[in-house]
């Protein structure tokens, strides 16, 4: 038997709304945190992410971290016979009208491949079939999607993470895996109860989306790929590490050479100085924190062998006037994913800045046909 002050503390985490429902779920199995999000139903990520800290700290659930960075919780060993299945559920402080579910096994997600804990910054707006959102390097979901986001949203419950070192996510101190920001972006849908969607990525994005439609087939219903890539060729071999030095080094400079690659040629020359002038600031204002780690994973990620196993309808958007990903690469995707579509849209590597009308209604048209 316990101590009486341990049996106190004991009890006064048991007290605490959810605890014992979560306890009484995890009796049947061991569990990740979005399998159990789904198995409670109304309980919001934070809530549950709070009341497993407290479990853990009180030495009834044990937490294991797994290969790509998620968690598993198990009920502790010590717990008594009362949280085991078949039993009663432990006492709850639960909301009235919310019964503690009879014990059950958890249902077996989707996806057969883990997924980790959704921890990147994430937008989300609008309602209706899902669509994840994959931004460029050295952005943010605001800055790539933004001019669009409204009106993909209109149709859409629009699911959008930040990278490492972009909008609210903070920075990574060690190197980017391709993997762990597909995961992410997957996660983050899941997440906000997504449990299949479409996904559109945009330039690194559009690796970071292709390989999450590798990873997770089941969930990937629809890809929507613009200016993007299968493998940095030997142009993005000379321009990646120039970008990631400057972002480090020289924020003004950078944004000269961004704007000189970025643009298109009609777009470029139609700017009068003082435009010009005004793209240079804002491009230099919105260069994210994270551009050097952004800018070396575009320079290394390689997806070449993910895409003829992509079975999810595609649509290749390839900007015919630009200067980081060229058209070449873009029909090399085209013609690797069995069935993909391939449209032209005459840009630069910007639709939102030089077409965003355009760009925005060949993604949505494409979506109609192919809604999650």
């Amino acid at each position: 038997m316990m101590a009486d002050a341990d049996a106190a503390a004991a009890f006064a985490v048991l007290g605490q709304k959810w605890n014992g429902i979560i306890l009484h779920t995890l009796a049947t199995r061991p569990a990740r945190l979005g399998e159990l999000r789904q198995a409670l139903g109304s309980i919001s990520t934070k809530m549950l992410a709070d009341r497993l800290r407290e479990l853990v700290g009180a030495d009834l659930v044990t937490q294991a971290q797994l290969p790509l960075g998620s968690a598993t919780y198990t009920l502790a060993p010590t717990v008594g016979p009362a949280a085991r299945p078949g039993a009663d559920p432990l006492p709850v402080q639960a909301p009235q009208h919310l019964a503690p579910p009879p014990p059950r096994r958890l249902e077996i997600p989707m996806s057969q491949r883990a997924l980790p804990e959704a921890t990147f910054a994430r937008t989300v707006l609008g309602s209706g079939p899902g669509l994840a959102l994959a931004h460029g390097a050295g952005s943010s979901i605001d800055n790539t999607y933004g001019p669009i986001l409204q009106g993909l949203a209109a149709h859409h419950t629009v699911v959008g993470v930040d990278y490492p070192g972009s909008g609210d996510t903070p920075r990574s101190t060690t190197p980017l895996r391709l993997d762990d920001l597909a995961d992410q972006l997957v996660a983050a849908a899941v997440a906000e109860g997504l449990e299949t969607f479409a996904a559109a990525g945009y330039s690194l994005g559009g690796l970071v989306a292709m390989r999450a439609a590798a990873r997770h087939p089941e969930r990937v219903s629809a890809l929507v790929l613009t200016a993007t890539l299968p493998y940095h060729d030997n142009r993005l071999a000379l321009a990646t590490p120039i970008w990631a030095k400057l972002a480090e080094t020289d924020r003004e400079l950078l944004s000269k050479f961004l704007v000189m690659m970025a643009m298109g040629a009609d777009a470029l020359e139609y700017l009068s100085e003082e435009q010009l002038q005004q793209a240079l600031e804002i491009t230099a204002a919105n260069i994210a924190d994270g551009t050097p780690e952004h800018a070396e994973l575009a320079g290394r990620a390689d997806v070449r062998d993910d895409l003829p196993h992509i079975k999810a309808p595609t649509l290749v958007i390839s900007t015919t006037q630009d200067w980081f990903t060229s058209t070449r690469l873009h029909r090399q995707i085209a013609d690797t994913i069995p069935g993909a579509q391939l449209v032209e849209i005459p840009t630069g590597h910007l639709p939102m800045v030089e077409r965003p009308e355009e760009w925005q209604k060949l993604i949505t048209d494409f979506l109609a046909k192919h809604s999650a």
